[in-house]
């Protein structure tokens, strides 16, 4: 299953995933926590009554950079890791339950099992750099939550998170390991829940209301 094909847009109707996920695990009873969980369910409610329009799914420069540059850097990870006797797939979208799923960039396989899975961003240079000079203390919480859903859907313990530049006409590539955080896979587990029972309540009334 190809991202972003229309089977890929029909297996994640309705669910929450991991890319958005970040935007509801703000401080519990926080207004603008409980702002986030109502507006990413009405849109998840929307989904599942009248399905996703493609079309207005927003691409800012720096998801076009991401676009147009992830396949070359998959290559060259999947290259590296060949030498160490690593397979690296492509893949779909990971369906946790019925309700959230996730769509890693890539599974990390050790003789035929998933092992690890693997993420891949696209950054200006100076954010490359800082996180070649931090490491793991440079990732943007949205990724960390992101990485922890796909792990989850993934069943699997860590995530390469592999940071691509091409800067002044050469090419980085950068790799940090992301363990699995039980804590936080949990916090995002009870918050789907919640969202998913405000959710249906949407689909509900629109349906009951729609003219």
């Amino acid at each position: 299953m190809k991202q972003r094909s229309s089977e890929w847009f029909e297996a994640r109707r309705g669910c929450f995933t991991a890319s958005e996920i970040h935007r509801i695990l703000g401080k519990e009873g926080l207004k603008a926590t409980i702002g986030a969980v109502d507006t990413i369910a009405l849109e998840k409610a929307v989904e599942l009554a009248f399905g996703i329009d493609e079309t207005e799914n927003f691409m800012s420069s720096d998801m076009q950079r991401g676009v147009d540059l992830e396949p070359i850097a998959f290559e060259l990870f999947k290259e590296k890791k060949g030498l160490s006797f690593l397979e690296v797939e492509e893949c779909g979208f990971f369906k946790i339950d019925e309700n959230s799923g996730a769509s890693p960039d890539g599974l990390i396989k050790t003789m035929s099992e998933i092992t690890s899975v693997l993420e891949i961003k696209c950054p200006k240079h100076l954010k490359y750099f800082k996180l070649v000079a931090n490491g793991s203390s440079e990732i943007d919480f949205k990724y960390i939550a992101q990485m922890n859903m796909q792990m989850m859907a993934t069943k699997t313990k860590e995530c390469s998170f592999v940071n691509y530049l091409v800067f002044n006409n050469e090419e980085y590539s950068h790799e940090i390991i992301v363990e699995k955080d039980e804590a936080l896979c949990e916090l995002i587990s009870e918050r789907i829940k919640k969202a998913v029972i405000v959710r249906d309540e949407y689909v509900k009334t629109i349906l009951s209301n729609i003219q």
